[in-house]
């Protein structure tokens, strides 16, 4: 599948800003604006603050969407990742200094699910954004993230899978803002074995998803 390069990077957040600075200026120019200005210019200063505040709608929800998808996939990895580690690995953690006696406070624990497990794979795993496609729901036009490149090389469903330079970046940067964001929350989630982890981090923990919309699509 061809991948089409990123030209730049869609930002909901900066846009946002734009559109809410745009609108403060609309404003102000009605009040600077004489109250015997021309109907046609008032008419037309309040329509572009309606409209502005319709895109600063549909750029929230872009936002939301891109934020909970990031989050979603962001869990799926990690999931996957800890699943593929050695149970038998281990990884000495405590003080190498040599006590009196002579001994050591070392001892072995598990690698998966470690800190410093953890810490490696959260610098890395936003490249696996690459591997997933944007699909819109058709009744509710809301954005969802779906892997394109299945772990074991199965064969995926495509049909209406948008994938492309734009949306993996977009993905990608998203992904990376809540690694760094929610790092401690991250490591604690994961950091021992527990249920409904996207549900429970990015719904509840952090408001990335929205609870009610969201929590069906913990079955895809």
């Amino acid at each position: 599948m061809k991948i089409i390069p990123m030209i730049s990077t869609f930002n909901p957040d900066s846009m946002n800003a734009v559109i809410i600075a745009t609108i403060a200026k609309c404003c102000l120019l009605c009040l600077a604006t004489p109250m015997k200005m021309n109907g046609w210019v008032s008419s037309t200063i309040y329509l572009s603050i309606v409209l502005l505040l319709l895109l600063k709608g549909a750029f929230t929800r872009k936002s939301q969407d891109l934020h909970c998808g990031a989050c979603r996939a962001l869990v799926d990895e990690l999931e996957w990742e800890i699943s593929q580690v050695d149970p038998k690995k281990t990884i000495q953690m405590g003080s190498f200094r040599i006590n009196p006696d002579g001994s050591q406070s070392v001892v072995e624990v598990p690698y998966a699910r470690s800190e410093a497990h953890l810490t490696e794979l959260l610098e890395r795993i936003c490249e696996n954004m690459k591997e997933y496609g944007e699909k819109v729901d058709p009744s509710t036009h809301r954005k969802s993230y779906v892997r394109v490149i299945s772990h074991d090389g199965t064969k995926m469903d495509l049909s209406e899978t948008q994938f492309d330079g734009d949306v993996t970046s977009s993905l990608k940067f998203a992904c990376e803002r809540i690694a760094e964001e929610y790092e401690d929350e991250l490591v604690e989630f994961f950091s021992h074995e527990a249920e409904n982890v996207k549900d429970r981090l990015c719904s509840k923990r952090t408001d990335l998803c929205d609870h009610a919309l969201y929590l069906p699509h913990d079955e895809l």
